[in-house]
């Protein structure tokens, strides 16, 4: 039985409508089955937190475009009912500070000799009183110890009273000392350990009470005293042949900063800013005077800069197992194992001493290279 064209054409788009409609069902299936797995988060899933990325739920103020945009997530919502209490310590808390204990460990006698007034000497003359200053630090496993600095106070003819000078640091009747606060400082900025389970360290191993409070002045003290050599950092940068250049996102109270990063071979230089862009390069004070060569990854601020660019050959390597992914790109593998052979090669002559790679080596490369480029 023979069918006209009109009906054989009929039939024919109606399985294609069949199809299309068959697909589109599965697709849509597919793509309800995506935007459930998208939507999931710490707050509605068994998914952990450190999933959620750098801008939280509800995080509505992005300062720098990110490429990304994770501010679409839900707002949190948390299961815990609200208490009616205030944040922190409550009404009848007994609060604790540092006292100074009966017998210390060690005890440094500190005379005094010169009238800080007249210069006359003072060892015949009438002592005043004796003050004591008491530094806690740590000592074996299980204990810690305390060493008491007793300063004279005497009175000179003239009639002016002079104390013994004390060691540099010890500013306090009852204070820390300065193994205390390195070790604090070491173990929260590059064990990268909260400052509670600090103060949980100082009891458990050495029975040494060491507040929270302690452990971020700490912080703060070290920090200003870093401010020269933060200087020196950036100032030996300036004089680097080459440098590199990186940025990241991290929370700062609750918003996303970037850390930049400048480094050589033997320098690095950290700094914190809201910004991502050329305001915060420039307040790093080193690119505005900088005039080698800037490593970098294509972000657009820095070729504001008067350098001698090269691009960061770890970008290139994921851009093209992205061709490679996207595309199955043979002459992008090609490539990738180009680069990697060339930076096995100059690792290998630095071992051995050169400097720079031969020119014969490097002209072959450069040809490898730009022949790639042209078959692309």
């Amino acid at each position: 039985m023979s069918f006209s064209p009109e009906t054989q054409l009929t039939a024919t788009l109606l399985a294609i409508v069949i199809e299309q409609g068959e697909r589109i069902c599965e697709q849509q299936e597919t793509i309800k089955e995506l935007e459930a797995r998208i939507n999931k988060n710490s707050s509605n899933s068994s998914k952990p937190p450190s999933t959620d990325g750098f801008s939280k739920p509800g995080d509505k103020q992005q300062t720098e475009p990110s490429g990304t945009d994770d501010n679409d997530k839900p707002a949190p919502k948390s299961l815990r009912a609200h208490s009616g209490l205030k944040p922190g310590a409550q009404k009848g808390h007994k609060g604790h500070c540092l006292e100074a204990i009966e017998h210390p460990h060690h005890i440094e006698y500190l005379p005094v000799r010169v009238c800080e007034h007249c210069h006359q000497s003072l060892s015949t003359d009438s002592l005043v009183k004796v003050v004591e200053y008491q530094v806690f630090d740590p000592a074996c496993p299980g204990q810690f110890e305390v060493t008491a600095y007793r300063a004279e106070v005497r009175r000179c003819t003239c009639g002016h009273k002079t104390q013994a000078t004390l060691p540099e640091g010890v500013t306090n009747y009852v204070q820390y000392g300065a193994k205390t606060r390195a070790l604090a400082v070491y173990l929260h900025q590059y064990q990268l350990i909260p400052c509670h389970r600090i103060a949980e360290f100082f009891q458990d191993i050495y029975h040494m009470p060491v507040s929270v409070g302690a452990i971020c002045r700490f912080q703060k003290t070290t920090y200003e005293q870093l401010a020269s050599t933060e200087l020196a950092i950036a100032s030996a940068l300036l004089h680097e042949a080459v440098l590199g250049a990186d940025e990241t996102g991290m929370r700062v109270d609750k918003k996303t900063w970037w850390l930049h990063v400048l480094r050589s071979e033997y320098w690095t230089l950290y700094h914190l800013n809201p910004k991502r862009g050329r305001v915060a390069m420039d307040a790093m004070g080193v690119l505005l005077l900088f005039t080698g060569v800037l490593v970098h990854d294509h972000w657009k601020p820095y070729f504001h800069y008067g350098v001698m660019h090269t691009l960061c050959n770890a970008h290139h390597l994921r851009e093209l197992q992205g061709v490679i992914d996207r595309d199955c790109n043979r002459y992008a593998g090609r490539m990738m194992r180009l680069l990697q052979f060339s930076w096995h090669i100059t690792k290998g002559f630095r071992k051995i001493g050169v400097a720079a790679m031969p020119a014969l080596i490097l002209v072959r490369i450069e040809r490898l290279i730009n022949g790639y480029w042209h078959v692309r």
